[in-house]
């Protein structure tokens, strides 16, 4: 029993490719880079600087603690001012792509922006590709002040000295 095999149409697969091309902006992928956003706050409460900077992630959607601790150190000094961390801000588009139409014409309020209360890991949801220049991490710095440690007394750790006790305990012995 002899068996021809005929060539295959694979007309529809290559046509089926080129239709996915076109939507692949509308796929959500995994985040590689992100922008982070650095705010300087003066001690008038007034924004003395914003800077931002691309930074790309070892492990895709995830930074770590000590990346975030090594981006800290980094920032915390500008202009010769130091500063402290004020707030942590993430700003993470999670729409689907069935959603977009939705988003745009509604009224209804989405929120992509969080605040993270604790310096620990962060991890980014996937984004539509379209998106993705849109997440980032913003870094809220205010700056410290010298004087008010000059001024408080209470700022400063007091010294503690410990007096050695040079006197002996006699004990008094009863005759019977």
């Amino acid at each position: 029993m002899s068996t021809e095999y005929k060539e295959l149409n694979d007309d529809w697969i290559n046509n089926f490719d080129k239709t996915d091309k076109l939507y692949q902006d509308f796929y959500k992928d995994d985040l590689y880079y992100i922008n982070i956003k650095f705010v300087y706050i003066n001690r008038n409460n007034d924004i003395e600087k914003i800077n931002m900077e691309s930074y790309l992630m070892t492990t895709p959607n995830y930074i770590s603690r000590e990346e975030i601790i090594q981006i800290l150190k980094k920032s915390s000094i500008d202009n010769d001012r130091q500063y402290t961390l004020l707030s942590i801000l993430k700003y993470n588009i999670t729409l689907d792509a069935d959603d977009i139409k939705g988003f745009l014409y509604s009224d209804e309020e989405r929120h992509f922006l969080t605040i993270i209360k604790n310096i620990d890991a962060i991890s980014f949801e996937k984004t539509i590709n379209m998106f993705q220049d849109l997440n980032d991490l913003i870094l809220v710095f205010y700056e410290k002040s010298r004087e008010l440690k000059e001024l408080n007394p209470n700022n400063s750790t007091k010294k503690i000295y410990l007096h050695q006790n040079n006197k002996k305990t006699i004990k008094k012995r009863y005759k019977d």
